[in-house]
């Protein structure tokens, strides 16, 4: 997928916020989480401190926001020391969600003073009590530079919003977090790191571009088998570069596997996942540089059931029948390779489209194999079930005159599996492995008839097969043609 260049912050508040009233069909309620604790006087790779970068930009966000009748923006700091008692407790909610007061929100950003510590998880569990019960969106937007320092959990918080009943869609932005601190977010809504006022002026706007109620969302199922076909309703402009993918739930923005454009049709199909687990489906643009996560909605992808059932023992060569148990996604197949072969390796295979039972050519090789189902969506494709077989070495052999005239036709006697492909031939004595002249299959019958060479001389009748390249030679009998 193409990844246009970055944009500005002007262009990127254009896409996510830039909708008029007569758009939106429902109201969003907006929480802004702004961190200053002590560490946000530290200093940015580009020389402003984080809490000048935070407030410049918070103050050039809201500043460029139009006030809507559907959008209600509130404020919540925690760590500036604004409520008396522990530090941990310290989290005031500056300006609630009603309407949205420009002034008020640019006063408070403009005071903010960074002292304290860093509750996270107690400011996400009172922003839970801020949002009205209703089916408003709910979004909230946390700008912080540093981890959990008040040892609060933050899947309690999420707890808290279940409980409650609220589905808040979290987008946390951080401030030149350490490794440690972006794992620490990991699964915890959209996650997004920065290193300058510049991005961090980008991703707010991206973040924000949830505010769009009404113009983007999209729709799936709650549950699905990973690796199946996932039907998905969208809602937005349809813009070129438009498309909806689906990733693991708190995957960076911009992140993206399977995917449709939008412009493909409404509603599009996607092939979820091979791994089982907690995904998002997520509306985004290539306009901008992450790509921006307009829309989303949880899925979960659960395992699927695998399991193959098919003879112990079988003739190399032969023909088998493979029951299988699978979701039947596309690109499923049934596989026969040597036992601990590569995962991704195969031979022949069927499709599990083709249906249940499905019929394979096992090797001509005798030895110890598997058959193995596996899906071509992934890369290698992954071994989902297995079972051992044991390739049997077939008896062949041929009964035929020793002799013949030359232009004459003589029948010959065969023994042998009579696997698809396998055929009695008859060549000049030496000839390289694989070639033939007259041949009859075994499948016409026993005896079978040859016609012999017309010039004299020593020649072989071979037992063959067209399942190996070059044929093999498995039986042969000489032949004098005088």
């Amino acid at each position: 997928m193409r990844i246009p260049r970055s944009i500005s912050l002007s262009v990127t508040l254009a896409l996510g916020l830039g909708l008029s009233a007569s758009a939106q069909s429902a109201t969003t309620n907006i929480q802004l989480i702004l961190d200053a604790s002590g560490s946000m006087l530290g200093k940015l790779p580009d020389g402003q401190t984080r809490i000048a970068s935070a407030k410049a930009t918070l103050t050039q966000f809201l500043g460029g926001l139009n006030a809507d009748p559907g959008l209600n923006v509130g404020m919540r700091i925690y760590g500036a020391g604004l409520k008396a008692g522990a530090q941990c407790e310290d989290s005031v909610l500056v300006t609630p969600m009603k309407g949205f007061d420009k002034a008020a929100l640019q006063t408070q950003v403009t005071a903010a003073t960074p002292k304290g510590a860093t509750p996270i998880v107690y400011s996400l569990m009172q922003a839970a009590n801020d949002f009205p019960k209703d089916s408003s969106r709910k979004v909230i937007v946390l700008v912080t530079d540093g981890e959990e320092s008040c040892g609060g959990k933050l899947n309690d918080a999420g707890a808290m919003f279940k409980k409650l009943g609220i589905e808040v869609d979290i987008r946390i932005i951080g401030i030149d977090l350490n490794e440690k601190a972006r794992k620490s977010f990991e699964g915890v809504g959209t996650f997004e790191n920065t290193r300058s006022g510049k991005e961090l002026g980008e991703a707010l706007g991206r973040a924000t571009a949830a505010a769009q109620t009404g113009k983007y969302a999209v729709s799936g199922p709650k549950s699905a088998g990973a690796g199946s076909e996932v039907v998905i309703k969208w809602t937005g402009p349809n813009n070129p570069g438009d498309y909806v993918t689906v990733v693991k739930r708190g995957a960076p923005v911009g992140k993206y596997t399977n995917y449709f454009y939008t412009k493909a049709g409404n509603p599009g199909k996607l092939l979820a996942p091979l791994e089982p687990g907690e995904y998002e489906l997520r509306y985004s643009s290539e306009k901008a540089n992450p790509n921006p996560t307009l829309a989303s909605a949880l899925i979960t992808l659960t395992p699927p059931t695998y399991g193959l059932s098919s003879s112990k023992s079988a003739g190399a060569g032969s023909e088998i029948e493979v029951k299988w148990t699978g979701p039947n996604n596309p690109g499923d197949y049934v596989t026969v390779v040597q036992k601990g072969a590569p995962v991704g390796k195969y031979t022949t295979y069927f499709y599990t489209s083709a249906g249940s039972p499905g019929k394979l050519i096992v090797p001509l090789d005798a030895g110890e194999y598997e058959l193995r189902y596996s899906s071509e969506k992934a890369n290698p494709n992954p071994t989902l079930a297995s079972i051992p077989i044991t390739l049997t070495a077939p008896k062949y052999g041929l009964t035929a005159p020793v002799s013949a005239k030359p232009g004459s036709r003589i029948q010959v006697k065969w023994t042998g599996p009579n696997n698809p492909g396998d055929y009695v031939t008859v060549v000049p004595k030496g000839t390289p492995v694989g070639q033939y002249k007259d041949y009859f299959y075994t499948r016409n019958g026993n005896p079978g008839t040859l016609n012999i060479p017309a010039q004299p001389g020593i020649y072989e009748i071979r037992y063959s097969s067209e399942k190996a390249s070059p044929n093999p030679t498995l039986s042969s009998v000489n032949l004098e043609v005088r």
